[in-house]
């Protein structure tokens, strides 16, 4: 019977070097360039153990990538994003560090370590000849942060017929729950077109859009619905030429998370069925739920009972959460293919200074991987 945690153990200095390495290439998203060394250095990696490369070019963001291993049935999918939230410069105040059984730096958490583990795992699995039998695929993108705009038909087109998909996410907490909901994401614009006029001299000539914007941010703040999981927030505001002139112009930026599609859909229509409140006052709506909600359906149930399962094999205990975040798992399990999420490091303050993980949990991870694409 296969020691999976002890074939992880042996291969922690493997798997702690790799994380450093990529949380030393700086990858915001705006960087192509560092996404592009980041994914390369993993592609390399990955490449070494026999798996073929194609890799999607990008004008904007940087190339995502694609690893894949044949086998017989239906693949597996396994995603990570190699982009992070963090500017260059981060690592020269707040770098690479592993003390108190802990591993620090920016990215670590969302999500090098989980990719780190990914690597490590395959690794583990092609040196003592464990190598799943159905076909593999990796996938590497690198705008996740930004709610994967160009790998979003990549991500759809390679995850079609797959019998699941992994993604590398950090678990959820402290516990490291497995994320098997998470909210659909919509992002909009509403603008108000309003007539300017002199404030001083013809104030009633005028209709302020700021005023009627000032309505409608009530009127939308009012949409969130804790109770029933759906959150508003209107996070940018804009509008006005001249403090002495009746805007003609204001607009705001909102974030809507709902966590099923028909709420997402009931949220959409309400947005867009605003009305002004002041005469001559104009609203346009443009937008939409740019990641559709991961909904825990029986499928997902099912996987995720397996996976604890596995987990329990290794004196693991995995619990599961819902998240408010958006993921890559939105795309693939509005596909309809069975996907856990949550399945990298387990740390803290991800997005936030002294992001972490813990050393020991990042073993573990590695060792519950191996199991799980052993397994399926």
């Amino acid at each position: 019977m296969t020691d999976w945690l002890s074939l992880a153990q042996a291969r922690r200095d493997e798997l702690f070097a790799v994380l450093e390495q990529m949380v030393r290439i700086e990858s915001p998203t705006s960087d192509k360039a560092g996404n592009d060394r980041a994914s390369g250095f993993v592609t390399e990696k990955l490449a070494a153990l026999g798996g073929s490369v194609i890799v999607d070019r990008q004008a904007e963001f940087g190339d995502h990538v694609i690893v894949s291993w044949p086998g017989e049935g239906a693949p597996g999918f396994v995603i990570g994003h190699i982009d992070t939230v963090w500017p260059v410069g981060t690592l020269a105040r707040m770098g690479y560090t592993h003390n108190g059984g802990r591993i620090f730096g920016p990215g670590v958490l969302d999500m090098k370590g989980g990719i780190a583990a990914t690597v490590t795992a395959l690794g583990a699995l092609k040196e003592a000849g464990l190598w799943p039998t159905r076909p593999l695929k990796i996938l590497i993108n690198a705008d996740e942060e930004r709610g994967s705009p160009s790998s979003r038909p990549l991500i759809e087109s390679e995850v079609k017929g797959a019998a699941y998909a992994i993604v590398m996410e950090p678990g959820q907490g402290p516990k490291g729950a497995l994320k098997t909901r998470r909210k659909g994401l919509g992002e909009f614009r509403v603008t108000v077109t309003g007539r300017a006029a002199h404030a001083g001299v013809s104030p009633e000539k005028g209709v302020s859009a700021i005023h009627e914007l000032a309505h409608q941010i009530l009127r939308i703040q009012s949409f969130a619905k804790s109770g029933d999981g759906i959150s508003v927030n209107v996070g940018l505001v804009s509008g006005g030429s001249a403090r002495n002139t009746v805007p003609a112009h204001a607009e705001v930026i909102v974030d809507m998370r709902a966590p099923d599609a028909a709420r997402c859909k009931l949220l959409e229509a309400e947005l867009r069925s605003l009305q002004p409140v002041l005469k001559g006052a104009k609203i346009a709506v443009e937008g939409s739920f740019h990641r559709p909600p991961m909904e825990r359906t029986p499928a997902i149930a099912a996987l995720i009972e397996q996976v604890q399962g596995l987990g329990r094999e290794l004196g693991m205990e995995l619990p599961e959460e819902p998240t408010g975040g958006g993921s890559d798992a939105n795309l693939t399990a509005a596909l309809g293919v069975p996907t856990v999420d949550g399945m990298g490091a387990i740390g803290e303050n991800p997005h936030a200074e002294g992001e972490n993980i813990v050393a020991e949990g990042l073993i573990w991870r590695t060792a519950l991987l191996a199991r799980t694409l052993h397994q399926l």
